[in-house]
């Protein structure tokens, strides 16, 4: 199959053919149909986000399981999925405090090879590792969804829709008639606008920039 490689910090992503092996234990193969592309992308790429390399990144996709591990029970081959790169244990201290974004077992994840580029493991971005045609990941990390929802839209559910929607009900809590300002209208900004409609915010302004602007002060 083919997947899209970072090598080093600073590099550019290649191309390639790679290996990808089975499923173990607890985990899926997924066929990836769509994948979105997230800042945190290129927070990997420059090290904002420092990550063990080389990677393949991407962790914001939704597909198809084509293959299911040994004790997998809950989602099946043929299950359309959405992929999430956060998989709690739901048992540590952390997942047990409120703090399920920190838990060890979830972030382990980050540091698995299933992917080999001419023999040499190469590490799941974020643990998804979705620029690629098929990714292996643990089985709480394929969230089923309805064979009928679009899955290029479906892969936004996995960062984007979340993320912003999560700011506006969950970071702001934002309340009925509330009157709400939103910085920036890409992938996230249109999802903090979605979720503070959600809480029914009376007024909502959107702040982008100008394409006529930055033409102007060339």
């Amino acid at each position: 199959m083919k997947a899209a490689i970072l090598p080093a910090v600073g590099a550019a992503l290649a191309v390639t053919d790679v290996e990808l092996t089975p499923p173990g234990p607890g985990e899926v193969r997924v066929r990836i149909a769509a994948s979105g592309v997230c800042r945190s992308d290129l927070s990997l790429q420059d090290a904002t986000l420092p990550h063990p390399l080389p990677c393949v990144p991407g962790h914001e996709a939704a597909g198809v399981v084509a293959e299911v591990g040994p004790g997998v029970d809950t989602i099946a081959e043929g299950d359309h999925v959405v992929l999430t790169w956060i998989v709690p244990c739901g048992r540590c201290s952390f997942c047990l405090g409120g703090q399920a974004n920190l838990c060890p077992e979830s972030m382990s994840a980050m540091g698995t090879h299933h992917i080999f580029d001419s023999g040499q493991p190469v590490t799941a971005g974020m643990g998804t590792a979705t620029f690629a045609e098929e990714t292996v990941v643990p089985a709480g990390a394929a969230i089923r969804i309805d064979d009928d929802v679009p899955l290029d839209v479906a892969a936004l559910i996995g960062c984007s829709v979340t993320t912003g929607v999560g700011a506006a009900l969950n970071t702001a809590r934002v309340t009925p008639g509330a009157r709400v300002g939103v910085i920036g209208c890409g992938g996230v900004g249109v999802n903090v606008i979605q979720g503070a409609r959600l809480a029914e915010a009376a007024e909502i302004v959107a702040v982008g920039p100008a394409a006529d602007k930055p033409e102007a002060n060339a």
